[in-house]
C-alpha cells in the first residue's frame, strides 16, 4: 500500500510480548501463546486477532504484529 493512501491503526498493550518465533502464529484461528496464563486470567479462546486478521484482508489491507517494550503491537493498514 502506498503512502498517503492508507489509514494505518496500532494497537498496543503492555503484557509480556509474545516469543519471536510464535509472532507468525497468532494470527491463526484458536491460538493462543501460553494456554495456561489465558485461562488463568480469564482470556479468550484465540480468535481475535485472527478475526481482525481476516477483517483486514478483507478490505485489502495489510496487518502485522511486532514486540514493544514491553508488549505487543498489532498494526492494521487499511486502503482509504
Amino acid at each position: 500500500l502506498a503512502s498517503g493512501q492508507t489509514v494505518t491503526i496500532r494497537v498496543r498493550d503492555h503484557g509480556p510480548g509474545v516469543p519471536e518465533k510464535q509472532l507468525t502464529e497468532i494470527f491463526r484461528p484458536f491460538y493462543r501463546v501460553e494456554e495456561d496464563r489465558s485461562r488463568q486470567n480469564g482470556g479468550g479462546v484465540g480468535l481475535g486477532l485472527s478475526i481482525a486478521e481476516r477483517a483486514v484482508r478483507v478490505h485489502h489491507g495489510e496487518i502485522h504484529a511486532a514486540n514493544a517494550d514491553p508488549g505487543l503491537c498489532v498494526e492494521m493498514k487499511l486502503p482509504r
